[in-house]
């Protein structure tokens, strides 16, 4: 029996971030819902309650952040988690200052100025920022406001995935500028079980800049997680000519 998979989108994201890998990982896998709530903990009940008894999971940005409560809520149901171009440490100070002054700014009728720049969180803006912006809109300045509220107030969940025992994923793009690689290999330092890839000419949506890349890292995890076998072993930097 093929375990199934809940994918996590970032913020201002939906089901289209992982239109490549839902193609490909077919009826096992499954987009869980990260818009009713305004903190993690809240985020990772919403996902529980829906998921099934047991799973695995995989998380981009906002959603590795709840990808990783979810296990620390709920470590017996969870049989892997992959970590995505995500920080689970805190918000930096520019960070803070920025989702201190969103609010005011959706509230002031600025959201669409306000996404008009996330098409730039990919490395192809011409191709693929349009995708990105049309996500935001459907998301819309509610949900804007409570995941932005969610992420400014989270807590350092980096040594949490420490303690599982099941297979762990950590994957970024190259070109990520928002959770650069650095921060990931510190990420696979505190995990022992966990396997890094960088993949190039991807920036914080690799999921979209290079679907095949990540839909065949999230086959071969998920190929381990349903064996039970360890993730462990060399680490993958993904170059293409």
């Amino acid at each position: 029996m093929t375990l199934p998979v809940v994918l996590l989108p970032g913020s201002m994201c939906d089901a289209a971030l992982f239109a490549g890998q839902l193609e490909s990982l077919g009826s096992a896998a499954s987009v869980g819902d990260l818009t009713r709530s305004s903190t993690i903990e809240a985020m990772a009940a919403d996902v529980l309650c829906h998921a099934p008894p047991v799973f695995a999971v995989a998380g981009l940005s906002l959603g590795g952040i709840v990808a990783a409560e979810v296990a620390a809520q709920a470590p017996g149901r969870v049989a892997g988690v992959a970590l995505i171009d995500t920080n689970l440490g805190f918000a930096d100070e520019v960070q803070l200052e920025n989702r201190r002054r969103w609010p005011e700014v959706v509230r002031a009728g600025g959201f669409e100025v306000l996404i008009s720049a996330f098409g730039h969180m990919t490395v192809d803006p011409q191709t693929h920022g349009q995708t990105i912006v049309d996500m935001a809109r459907r998301i819309g300045p509610e949900v804007f406001l409570r995941q932005n509220q969610a992420l400014l107030h989270r807590r350092d969940r980096r040594n949490d995935p420490a303690s599982l025992s099941c297979p762990v994923l950590i994957a970024c793009g190259r070109e990520d500028s928002l959770c650069p690689p650095a921060m990931h290999r510190d990420l696979a330092r505190r995990i022992p079980q966990a396997r890094l890839s960088i993949v190039d000419r991807a920036g914080h949506l690799s999921t979209i800049d290079q679907p095949e890349e990540l839909t065949s890292l999230l086959a071969e995890w998920l190929n381990l997680c349903n064996t039970n076998q360890p993730m462990k072993g060399t680490d993958h930097e993904y170059h293409q000519v």
